[in-house]
Order: structure tokens, then C-alpha cells, then sequence
């Protein structure tokens, strides 16, 4: 079994600049569910989107998501504008706001 991920994210902006938060403890979760989960946080590389995290302040009309991950000794706090979002990130971005409450 992998190691115990809290995730915690909160997707602003947009047209109607509407927040929207959801989170994840997959100590909580069945053990097919919490292996989804961290196959999907695997795929991230986090030192490639730290690089494209630090760009330009938040563009009008575009979603931000702010994340907090931590994983084991592990611990990534990112703020992605909607364009550096990469498809890996976006994976689990949308796996959180289909399975939040």
C-alpha cells in the first residue's frame, strides 16, 4: 500500500469568479480509490510545474488552483494558472471536483 496523500484544492477565478474547494485524505478512502489517487499524484512532476507556477499574475476569465499535497515527508503547496495546468495535473484536478461531496 502507498503512503498515506492529503490533498487539498481550490479552484478560483473564471467568469463568474466562483471558488470552489475540495480535498482528499486517502486514509479515508477504500483502497482501490486511494491507489487511483496516488497513481495520479505519481504522474505530476512537481519541480516542472514550481518552474511554471511563478509566471504572470492570474489571467482575467481563466481559472487558478491553488494545491497543498503532501505525501509522506513530501509536501508541494502550488498556485497553477489555467494554462501551465499540464495534463497530468489536470487529471487529478478533475478527478477531485467529480468525486467532492
Amino acid at each position: 500500500m502507498s503512503e498515506h496523500i492529503r490533498i487539498e484544492l481550490e479552484r478560483s477565478g473564471g467568469f463568474a469568479g466562483i471558488s470552489r474547494r475540495a480535498s482528499v485524505d486517502t486514509s479515508k478512502l477504500p483502497p482501490d480509490e486511494a491507489a487511483e489517487i496516488a497513481e495520479l499524484v505519481r504522474r505530476i512532476d512537481f519541480d516542472a510545474l514550481t518552474a511554471t507556477a511563478t509566471g504572470p499574475p492570474r489571467a482575467p476569465d481563466r481559472f487558478q488552483y491553488d494545491l497543498d499535497i503532501r505525501q509522506g515527508a513530501e509536501h508541494h503547496r502550488l498556485t497553477v494558472g489555467e494554462r501551465a495546468v499540464t495534463p497530468e495535473l489536470r487529471a487529478l484536478i478533475d478527478h477531485m471536483l467529480q468525486h467532492d461531496g
